[in-house]
């Protein structure tokens, strides 16, 4: 038990600290990061060598994911300063007169569409910053694209997350796959919903249920199909591509909405054009796969109290083209080009373009080095380990309800669906098959239930807090999210224990 305790209370800390004393992301990261350390040293007992090696992974992954939030910044304030995101509005308030229904389609099938191309939060990034510049609150812009992109996760970043379950797992891959697309499925709808939820209370559900389901349905069978065939890596591309056509046409139909032509095609064009670069870059070098990798791999020691910590090969991994980093400088530098010749910026734009996005990121970027320097220290000290196996003890034959829990709890934890796979989904199979239950169905709400904590998880809400001017105000957007989080998390985890 008090193992138990002491490795869950850096989680009590951020917890804390963030929702009853309500202080800053980076305060409340430093905070935890604090207590994680000082059990590190004084339980674990690592030594200043394993120490040090701990807090390089850390950095590391801070590293990684640091580097796309500067430039998903950067193109941010590009568009911004360029005027591009006021042609969008204007666009945008021509196809859709109903605000909610543009509310619902961008945060939630839109966001979808673009995480099965690219994740690590840009999908929630691009999504609140359109939805700021159309007007909408940026609390609510910030919570409904977190939730809204999150059960895409899973099947988004061209199957990264698929791939990862499938490497710890000896469950085939197919049984995996198709057990997803059920769970998927009854989370996609969970996330309009909520997305319903957050626009505005629970008058507004109803009338949300008239895009959701139908949007739903389509986006359902075609998980479904997509995972029936194992096209893994464009099963969260194609889903929300229909999706979001699926919401068009509902729109269309349901509101007899008539759009005429938009007076400033060109300048549309030329406002949407960074991110339909983003795009082209995205798939050109997924499918050309150019293999240039940059990795980091740390050796593995042995602590003073006997406990081996193993050593990791690639454990960050760099892939040069298909980095979101890469991707966005590339799309940024060729708009920076064109805008200049078209005049849409000046030369001093540029300068006011890079001061702007550092005052912006700079306490992100604090945030995530704490963040995942904790998240390091708690999976080479074992923590989140003796949390999972702890509760697999203590709730026995209702494990399959808490399986849930834990998915969105490595999320939670690690900051990505993708690590949380790796970390919990060897330990879910081993417990489906200890307790006679099924480890096709047990894998994939873990996978799920992961994608689902991604709404929470503080790397993605620093990242899209940055954007949205809510640096330091985090909890607003928690206030939203926590709750429709938990209440998604826990139904998934009454499903798989129904039908498990």
């Amino acid at each position: 038990m008090l193992y138990f305790v002491l490795s869950f209370l850096p989680i009590i800390t951020l917890l804390i600290c963030l929702l009853v004393i309500k202080l800053s992301a980076k305060r409340a990261s430093l905070a935890a990061f604090l207590v994680a350390a000082a059990e590190f040293i004084l339980w674990i007992k690592p030594g200043t060598a394993g120490m040090v090696i701990t807090l390089e992974k850390g950095l590391a992954m801070s590293l990684f994911v640091g580097l796309i939030a500067f430039s998903a910044m950067l193109l941010y304030n590009l568009v911004d300063i360029s005027g591009g995101f006021n042609v969008i509005n204007r666009y945008l308030s021509g196809v859709f007169s109903d605000r909610f229904v543009m509310f619902l389609t961008i945060s939630w099938v839109f966001s979808a569409f673009l995480q099965g191309i690219a994740g690590y939060g840009l999908p929630a990034v691009i999504s609140t910053t359109i939805l700021i510049k159309a007007g909408f609150p940026a609390g609510k812009a910030a919570a409904a694209s977190l939730l809204g992109h999150s059960w895409a996760i899973s099947f988004g970043s061209m199957g990264s997350s698929i791939y990862a379950i499938d490497l710890v797992t000896d469950t085939p891959l197919h049984q995996i796959l198709v057990s997803m697309a059920g769970y998927g499925s009854i989370c996609m709808i969970c996330c309009g919903i909520g997305i319903s939820f957050i626009y505005g209370g629970y008058r507004n559900i109803l009338s949300g249920l008239r895009y959701v389901l139908p949007a739903g349905a389509v986006m359902s069978l075609s998980l479904m199909i997509m995972a029936r065939f194992e096209m893994v890596s464009v099963i969260g591309f194609v889903t929300g591509l229909f999706g979001t056509a699926a919401m068009m046409m509902t729109y269309k139909i349901t509101a007899r909405a008539r759009t005429g032509k938009f007076p400033e095609r060109k300048a549309l064009f030329s406002s949407i054009f960074p991110y339909i670069l983003v795009i082209l870059f995205s798939l050109g070098f997924f499918l050309a796969d150019p293999g240039v990798k940059l990795t980091f791999s740390f050796p593995g020691y042995e602590t003073m109290t006997g406990q081996m910590v193993e050593p990791e090969k690639d454990y960050v991994v760099f892939n040069i083209f298909k980095y979101p980093f890469t991707i966005i400088l590339l799309t940024t530098a060729i708009c920076v080009i064109c805008y200049l010749r078209t005049g849409r910026l000046k030369s001093r734009d540029i300068k006011t373009i890079g001061k702007v996005t550092y005052k912006k990121i700079i306490s992100t970027e604090v945030t995530l080095v704490f963040l995942l320097c904790t998240a390091s220290i708690m999976m080479d000290g074992g923590m989140t380990e003796i949390l999972s196996t702890t509760i697999v003890r203590w709730t026995g034959s209702g494990y399959s309800f808490m399986a849930a829990l834990i998915g969105t709890l490595g999320t939670f934890i690690t900051g990505t669906n993708t690590n949380s796979n790796i970390l919990f989904g060897s330990l879910q199979e081993t417990a489906a098959l200890s307790l006679s239950l099924s480890p096709a169905l047990m894998c994939a709400v873990q996978s799920i239930a992961a994608s689902v904590g991604g709404t929470i998880g503080p790397t993605n809400t620093a990242l899209v807090a940055a954007v949205a001017g809510k640096s330091g105000k985090e909890t607003e957007i928690y206030s939203y999210t926590i709750p429709v989080t938990l209440a998604v998390t826990l139904l998934l985890g009454a499903v798989n224990a129904v039908f498990i």
